[in-house]
């Protein structure tokens, strides 16, 4: 696949300076870092506005997708999770926050995640939203991170956990924070949900 410079994307100028300010804050969180040198890559800034107003800066690699090769890490069935819960009494779901960006991207994947703002080129240094690995690539870590517990599932950037007791539940649920904690994984507590009697 020849690589592809896609032009600028237009931002509404309603959302011009916050978007500059995201920008500028995931530059300071090492998300992203700014580029001078040419890249073979330029993909487009996609600008998501979330229910809460906040924005989240993603990559619109169409392009880049058709030279990626797939990680191709399966996710569970239905069936399966449903077997699994089979008998379970109790559940937690927590969300990684922000999870992709968990992932460090070496320099050469970094530098294909570049991407054109009207104010210049900046490229992911952390795995970003939009491509088309990047949800098997963060599945596989997670699962990975997990598979020596009992009574946890990891589905995308959910961990759902159970127990037959409360007290069962609230044992796995300290081993998982104390886990996620050491290898640095975040949750979204507006997200989470703790000691439920049914599961979604």
């Amino acid at each position: 696949v020849e690589p592809v410079i896609t032009p600028v994307r237009r931002i509404p100028h309603v959302l011009q300076s916050k978007v500059k300010k995201e920008l500028r804050l995931m530059e300071n969180a090492k998300i992203i870092e700014r580029v001078d040198e040419p890249t073979d890559w330029v993909n487009q800034m996609v600008v998501v506005v979330k229910k809460d107003g906040s924005l989240r800066i993603c990559l619109d690699p169409r392009n880049l997708n058709k030279a990626v090769k797939r990680a191709h890490h399966p996710f569970p069935t239905l069936d399966e999770i449903s077997a699994k819960l089979s008998g379970a009494k109790w559940f937690c779901k927590l969300d990684a926050q922000s999870g992709f960006w968990m992932l460090p991207l070496d320099k050469r994947s970094s530098r294909l995640c570049t991407f054109q703002t009207p104010w210049g080129r900046y490229a992911f240094l952390r795995l970003p939203f939009g491509l088309n690995s990047a949800p098997e690539i963060f599945h596989r870590v997670i699962s990975r991170t997990f598979e020596d517990f009992e009574n946890i599932m990891t589905f995308q950037d959910d961990i759902l956990l159970w127990g037959n007791t409360k007290e069962q539940l609230g044992t796995g649920l300290e081993k998982v924070l104390a886990r996620a904690k050491s290898m640095g994984i975040k949750f979204n507590p507006n997200k989470c949900i703790f000691f439920s009697k049914e599961v979604d």
